[in-house]
């Protein structure tokens, strides 16, 4: 029975390769240089001179081999191309949690990610990013331009899941600049896929202290 309720915990989050942190920078001096776009199935090196007029950046740490992740980025991306061509102020970041280069490659080219990502040489020195990760993904962070953590998948140690922040993000910008909503906000839902659930922490449980990152 343990083994099992274990195996339904790892299917409902994946393990995340970075720790949370209270770290803060100004976003885009932190990502200059070190960005990719995909250039039709490969990626070359992103033009971050557009960054300095981001206001806000989604921070969106994920990978191949996580399912949840997988379910999520489709819609993500769908959400991206409606809302980026109206709100040039903000950026999102694909942060990967890959466990090498070429499956990053492979995870973008497959979804045909439309945003840039950070280096896969970069994800391990660039604690400005690195920092605002939660214990497991798929996770997104919205960050001001000074690098102010305004919403996150994890509220208090509760994983509330990428949809809630994707909420926030559109809020946010469509109030023309105003404030995120903050943790005990209840931000109108963003609509699941059919068949579809948001990942979510067992309640009780001790999922989070399992899958503490390790330190190489």
């Amino acid at each position: 029975m343990k083994t099992n309720s274990l195996s339904v915990a790892v299917g409902l989050l994946c393990l995340c390769t970075v720790a949370t942190s209270a770290f803060a920078d100004p976003v885009a001096p932190t990502l200059k240089g070190d960005l990719v776009a995909l250039d039709g199935k490969r990626v070359k090196r992103f033009d971050d001179t557009a960054l300095a007029n981001v206001k806000y950046f989604g921070i969106y740490f994920s990978a191949s081999w996580c399912g949840p992740c997988r379910q999520f980025t489709p819609d993500l991306i769908r959400w991206y191309q409606q809302t980026k061509p109206k709100h040039p102020e903000f950026e999102l970041i694909f942060v990967s949690s890959d466990q090498d280069e070429n499956s990053m490659e492979a995870y973008m080219a497959g979804d045909k990610m439309p945003w840039p990502a950070l280096k896969y040489n970069k994800i391990r020195t660039n604690k400005s990013l690195k920092s605002h990760a939660g214990n497991g993904i798929p996770c997104l962070v919205l960050l001001d331009a000074n690098g102010t953590v305004l919403s996150h998948s994890y509220v208090n140690g509760q994983y509330v899941g990428p949809r809630r922040v994707m909420a926030d993000i559109t809020k946010t910008l469509e109030a023309g600049g105003g404030a995120a909503p903050d943790g005990s906000s209840a931000p109108a839902p963003v609509p699941e896929a059919p068949g579809e659930k948001s990942p979510a922490a067992p309640r009780g449980s001790t999922f989070d202290d399992f899958f503490k990152k390790k330190n190489p």
